[in-house]
């Protein structure tokens, strides 16, 4: 279920593809809390955690927990030193029966079929030779026993009246169970009839489990005769518990008198966020955690009306928010201009970034290589030389083909007409055939000079607009193809990006460029998730683009590759100039890529001219705090409540407002009932802490997070 990457920092970049496609979800739902492999996982709650024996340059560290017979496991090591790709390896003892060591991924992964305690020594290695080892054990136990579970609990009827049963069978993978009753009969399917009575008579119906004849639950029905009225009653037991900031529904049943009945709640009260509807409906999101007691009552349509009482609790949990923490990596951006080295925010603090794009920085394919044969690095060399003393890695887009390689017509659409062009290569035909000898020099020349300094390639920048490539298909299949081979030969560690394409494309020229071959040219799906036009000034719309991507990646079954988008933020033509607006969009967008898994975003630009950068301003204040909040942290996917999204960490909960504005220093806001195990909450803008009180807390454009720490 984990996907496998090597990337850099190797493990912590790495965040379970399967997972994010169960983040997919109806625009009409929007996204809800998902659930990740249970049994073993480094998530779960840790049985033994090793940080102190590692041996050797490199250091691994997980959490194992108790895993389970039959059930499945994944568990995920992270390593800190050396390089990436990292190669892992069993240097010692044995897994458990039926769990394999992933080599490239890091990860433990099967169903384990025998209990026990098993030690074992991870070897880690990276490229260089460097090595790291350390001991960890998994305890391996049954599943606890089989149980049964009736429902409804209790019943009432006249004769001949039917009921009809469900069983839940736990622990088990045979949930069949047989059916019985003292009085009456009832069907295999658990649909049970009741007898002809002359008196009140009561019936225990009982589900048996096929796995565990020792395994069964039961029902009561009462039986009225046809000459007596059946009084009124609330057959519904108990309320299943709901989760904090999941979508609940749960139906109260009744029986007896005359229906329809209406309900009501005639002493205390639901949690914030759900209702009960008069039909007996219990719907919503609640916010709070908690057991609540409350009394729901039925009315029934007789004359004389009946009613009928029960009191009932419902807990509601906290959501347990697991999985992959987001790594420092995840924060990277594009850049226009160096006039500030290294880049800073607002407070006047170095920024924090994990990677550097290079596109629009001078140093296209026509920048560089300036005639056949000669090549000018010392633009490129700069960037690297400040790349790596800020600790960054770099990623660089192939694009803009010279002008002296080209049949010198140059487009009227391409964006910079001098001295670059966006028609492919005169050696390469529309068909994909000819040399591709000026593409291939110029790649192998690139790779040669900066194999080792350049991480990640991008095959090329926006091919779905033709001031960006003005060819065919077959052309930059034939290019992706070249481009390929050299960057693997010669520099095995560096990742491939795909060309990146845009929402709008995503059925037609990146399903082509799929259809034609391209995915053996990629490691990573890399895709621009902009909204179109106006559409981008709303954050949120990345959802929207998300789910076209998603549906393509399904159709093309691509999604156990990483997905990043390394380009993405507000145009200035999009309508948003507000400052403090503009510091919201920049913390909701990081915040909404990272809640669905995809693995690294680039804001375009850092340096963009102002307000639309993030260089000393307070937009670059909110990167950085939003990704102290972040970093290090596991997020659970976005939920939408009304016009609230809540974003749930394992340290807090991220919440704004949507229907909120901010105008010349000024933000509206509204009033958010906040769970009441936080005690305080840090806004973007300091990030200074503030002590809640009362019941509520001021929402609005720009997120907060509410924390107890």
């Amino acid at each position: 279920m984990t996907r496998s990457e090597a990337l850099h920092p190797v493990r912590n970049d790495v965040a379970g593809r399967g997972s994010r496609v169960r983040r997919v979800m109806s625009l009409a739902v929007l996204l809800s809390s998902f659930a990740w492999l249970s049994g073993c996982a480094l998530w779960d709650s840790p049985t033994k955690t090793n940080q102190q024996n590692n041996t050797g340059h490199l250091v691994i560290t997980g959490e194992l927990p108790t895993a389970k017979v039959g059930v499945s496991c994944n568990a995920v090591f992270s390593v800190s030193g050396g390089n990436s790709p990292y190669t892992f390896a069993i240097a010692s003892g044995a897994l458990p029966p039926g769990l394999t060591m992933r080599a490239t991924a890091g990860s433990i992964t099967g169903i384990p079929t025998k209990e026990g305690t098993y030690s074992f020594t991870v070897q880690v290695t990276d490229p260089k030779g460097l090595t790291g080892t350390n001991p960890f054990e998994i305890v391996v136990s049954n599943p606890t026993s089989v149980s049964v579970k009736v429902s409804p609990g209790s019943s009432i009827l006249s004769p001949y009246g039917i009921q009809q049963f469900s069983a839940s069978v736990s622990n088990t993978s045979n949930v069949g169970v047989m059916w019985s009753a003292t009085v009456g009969t009832v069907s295999s399917s658990g649909l049970y009839t009741a007898p002809k009575v002359t008196s009140t008579t009561t019936a225990t119906v009982t589900a048996t489990s096929n796995a565990d004849s020792t395994k069964s639950s039961k029902a009561t029905v009462t039986i009225y005769p046809a000459s007596q009225a059946i009084p009124l009653s609330i057959s519904s037991t108990s309320l299943p518990s709901a989760t904090s900031g999941s979508s609940y529904s749960d139906t109260l049943l009744a029986s007896g008198g005359t229906s329809p009945y209406h309900w009501s709640i005639s002493s205390g009260a639901l949690p914030s966020g759900l209702s009960l509807s008069s039909g007996g409906t219990i719907t919503g999101t609640a916010s709070q955690t908690g057991q609540y007691t409350l009394t729901v009552q039925a009315t029934d349509s007789s004359s004389p009306q009946q009613a009928a009482t029960k009191s009932m609790t419902l807990t509601v949990n906290q959501a347990v928010v697991t999985g992959p923490t987001v790594p420092k990596s995840f924060f990277g951006a594009d850049f226009n201009g160096h006039q500030v080295w290294p880049p800073t925010d607002g407070q006047g603090q170095q920024a924090t970034l994990g990677g550097i794009r290079l596109w629009d920085d001078n140093v296209k394919w026509g920048h560089i290589n300036t005639a056949n044969g000669v090549y000018d690095w010392s633009k490129l060399d700069d960037w690297l030389d400040r790349a790596q003393s800020a600790n960054l890695d770099v990623l660089y887009t192939l694009g803009y083909t010279p002008d002296w390689a080209t049949s010198g017509i140059q487009p009227g659409m391409c964006l910079q007409p001098s001295g670059l062009s966006c028609v492919p290569p005169v050696d390469v035909n529309a068909d994909g055939t000819g040399t591709d000898a000026y593409f291939q020099a110029f790649v192998t020349a690139l790779v040669q000079h900066a194999a080792g300094r350049i991480s990640y390639y991008e095959l090329w920048n926006e091919p779905d607009c033709d001031c960006f490539f003005n060819g065919t298909t077959a052309q930059l299949i034939r290019m992706s193809k070249d481009a390929s081979a050299i960057i693997r030969s010669l520099d095995p560690q560096a990742k491939i990006l795909s060309p990146s394409y845009h929402k709008y494309s995503m059925s037609t020229k990146f399903d082509d460029y799929v259809a034609q071959g391209g995915a053996a040219y990629f490691d990573i799906v890399n895709v621009h998730m902009r909204g179109k036009d106006n559409d981008n000034a709303n954050p949120e719309e990345f959802l929207n683009v998300y789910n076209t991507v998603e549906s393509e990646l399904v159709k093309r079954n691509l999604t156990s590759l990483p997905l990043w988008d390394d380009e993405h933020g507000i145009l200035d033509d999009n309508g948003l100039t507000d400052p403090d607006e503009l510091a919201g969009y920049v913390a909701r967008s990081a915040i909404l890529r990272a809640s669905v898994g995809i693995q690294r975003q680039y804001v375009y630009s850092w340096d963009s001219a102002p307000p639309f950068g993030l260089q000393g301003n307070a937009s670059g204040t909110a990167w950085d705090e939003v990704a102290g909040w972040l970093i290090g942290h596991s997020l659970s996917a976005c939920t939408l409540t009304g016009t609230v999204y809540t974003c749930q960490l394992d340290n807090g909960q991220i919440v704004w407002d949507t229907a909120q504005t901010c105008s010349r220093g000024t933000c509206s806001t509204s009033n958010y009932t906040y769970p009441t195990k936080y005690s305080s909450y840090r806004d973007m803008a300091t990030g200074s802490r503030v002590t809640l009180t009362g019941n509520t807390v001021p929402i609005g454009y720009k997120p907060i997070l509410l924390t107890n720490q």
